[in-house]
């Protein structure tokens, strides 16, 4: 099982949605419907050994967390405009719902929790996952060997805050894809092509 932390700093935490704007209005959900598309979808099929987490910490009820389980997804397509529809059912049903501390379906594959990237991380380690922080001033990816189970853990345009970054440290393993700095969506694409070649 792959799977993929993705912390959206401003990205809405309400169901009020302006498919129009999702980069202004929305806290540039566009990101997050772009990493959801690259770590689920191939050509004609899905993604079903991958899990996708987006904490939206924007406002007016931050954090939510979103779960993708690609072995579940049914009538999500890959295009952005598909992907925010299926957030914003998501995030009404989480409104709608008294107990936000568990895990809600709002649709096939897709739930929805009241729960914080620090508290998310965790839970993973927990859980006995292997944790990799992606970060162009990490070590060169062809220096680490991935083991089972991997969780990579990306921040969106503004990154990880500092205190993040510090809780962190010894919790997982900061790796470079590029001495560039890529959009969070390409390294998920980069990562998934290392992992299907090993």
């Amino acid at each position: 099982m792959r799977e993929f932390i993705f912390k959206a700093n401003k990205a809405i935490t309400s169901p009020n949605i302006n498919l129009k704007d999702l980069p202004g209005s929305c806290g540039r959900l566009d990101l997050v419907c772009r990493c959801v598309s690259d770590s689920l979808f191939l050509s004609h099929d899905i993604r079903r050994d991958t899990v996708f987490y987006s904490v939206l910490c924007g406002p007016p009820n931050p954090p939510v967390c979103i779960k993708f389980v690609g072995s579940e997804l049914r009538k999500v397509s890959p295009d952005e405009r598909n992907i925010a529809i299926f957030i914003k059912k998501a995030l009404k049903k989480f409104l709608e719902t008294e107990d936000k501390d568990s895990w809600i379906e709002s649709t096939p594959g897709i739930y929805v929790r009241k729960i914080g990237f620090k508290d998310l991380i965790i839970e993973k380690m927990e859980e006995g996952k292997n944790l990799y922080y992606l970060h162009k001033n990490g070590e060169s990816i062809e220096k680490v060997k991935i083991k089972d189970n991997p969780v990579f853990i990306l921040g969106d345009h503004i990154g990880l805050s500092e205190e993040d970054e510090k809780f962190l440290e010894g919790k997982a393993i900061k790796v470079s894809l590029s001495p560039l700095e890529l959009h969070a969506n390409h390294c998920i694409v980069i990562i998934h092509n290392i992992l299907d070649k090993l």
